[in-house]
């Protein structure tokens, strides 16, 4: 494709870091994700050492939900039916049993009503995802009183009352995969306000030459990877307007054309654009991605009908009418940072005004 649905954000920095590293000899786990870990801290409003970087996003999911004490089939976990099957995995691999919850239909997230109606006494962790970067309802759903796991693998520099998300719940998880906010290539991260839930994280990660034994595993980064991360964290105010700028052309031809668009349901919610997901008719969906790839333009529907989690449970679908309809109506448009400064842009918003 001419322009791709999304890229990571990559220059010289990045290489010179990752250069650095490497001639130092030092490559695994060191100073470097250290160092990566407080700034994620000092970004987010955290103090240093409440961070714990890992391999990746779904072993930061997985590790939350052992830390909170999650192994057994009798404990629920519930989680939104929109999601990636990464959380599915996590929960399984805890050998715990996933509740699944309808989502709402104006952000995508977990629905505060369709959570009351699922807890029990049984219930013992709520994920809540920050659906493609828009805040979720964690206060009100933090009032109920269950422990949270707060999924913000797509929301780094989302807020609600400009406090980061990831403060509220218990534990929160952060993803650097290739197509995240800020990447390094694989990667993750668990933080919390709860010094004893880090510590836990730590000692797990830190599996090898231990005198006391007991199941750990390797879930490290390394410091090749958290040099990029640096990297990239010191750039990512300018990535995040840069979102913006992309974002606001997209919501002008909208008001226009009177299109619908997944959008945060409450003015004190800041989010980041990590995509922008239009809402639409499926018949018009389809056209519109049909052409949008004919000139060059990849464009997706971001979680397909077979993606959601009900499905791949085999569960009742009448239960899941508002995420059943988000896949059947929704096409993401491209939003990553450098596609502001790239003239192939205007391709995507000239096409936009003329259908």
């Amino acid at each position: 494709m001419k322009i791709p649905h999304n890229k990571p954000s990559i220059d010289d920095n990045e290489i010179e870091a990752l250069k650095e590293v490497i001639e130092s000899g030092w490559i695994v786990q060191g100073e470097k994700v250290k160092d990566f870990e407080n700034q994620m801290c000092n970004y987010i409003g955290l103090k240093k050492g409440f961070g714990v970087a890992l391999s990746n996003g779904t072993s930061a999911l997985y590790l939350a939900l052992k830390i909170l004490g999650i192994n057994s089939q009798l404990d629920e976990v519930l989680v939104p039916n929109y999601v990636c099957s990464a959380v599915l995995n996590a929960i399984f691999m805890n050998n715990a049993t996933p509740v699944v919850v309808d989502v709402d239909e104006v952000d995508f997230n977990i629905k505060f009503e369709k959570i009351k109606e699922k807890i029990n006494n049984k219930t013992k962790v709520i994920i809540i995802p920050h659906t493609f970067g828009i805040p979720a309802d964690v206060i009100s759903i933090k009032e109920l009183g269950i422990p949270i796991i707060e999924d913000c693998a797509q929301a780094l520099g989302s807020k609600i009352n400009d406090k980061h998300v990831g403060l509220f719940g218990d534990i929160a998880i952060f993803s650097f995969y290739a197509t995240k906010l800020i990447t390094t290539g694989q990667g993750g991260m668990i933080i919390s306000t709860n010094s004893e839930f880090v510590d836990n994280a730590r000692d797990y990660r830190e599996y090898d030459m231990r005198k006391d034994y007991y199941p750990r595993f390797n879930f490290q980064m390394t410091d090749i990877q958290a040099a990029m991360g640096i990297v990239q964290l010191k750039k990512f105010n300018n990535l995040l307007e840069k979102r913006k700028k992309i974002a606001y052309k997209y919501i002008e031809i909208c008001e226009e054309k009177n299109w619908d668009y997944q959008k945060a349901k409450y003015s004190n919610f800041t989010q980041n654009w990590f995509r922008f997901v239009l809402k639409q008719e499926r018949d018009f969906i389809l056209k519109l991605k049909n052409k949008l790839n004919e000139i060059g333009v990849n464009c997706v529907i971001p979680i397909e009908n077979w993606q959601l989690l009900s499905e791949y449970l085999k569960m009742n679908t009448t239960d899941f009418k508002i995420s059943q309809k988000i896949t059947e109506t929704t096409l993401s448009l491209p939003i990553f940072p450098d596609l502001i400064d790239n003239t192939d842009f205007e391709l995507i918003l000239e096409f936009l005004r003329g259908i």
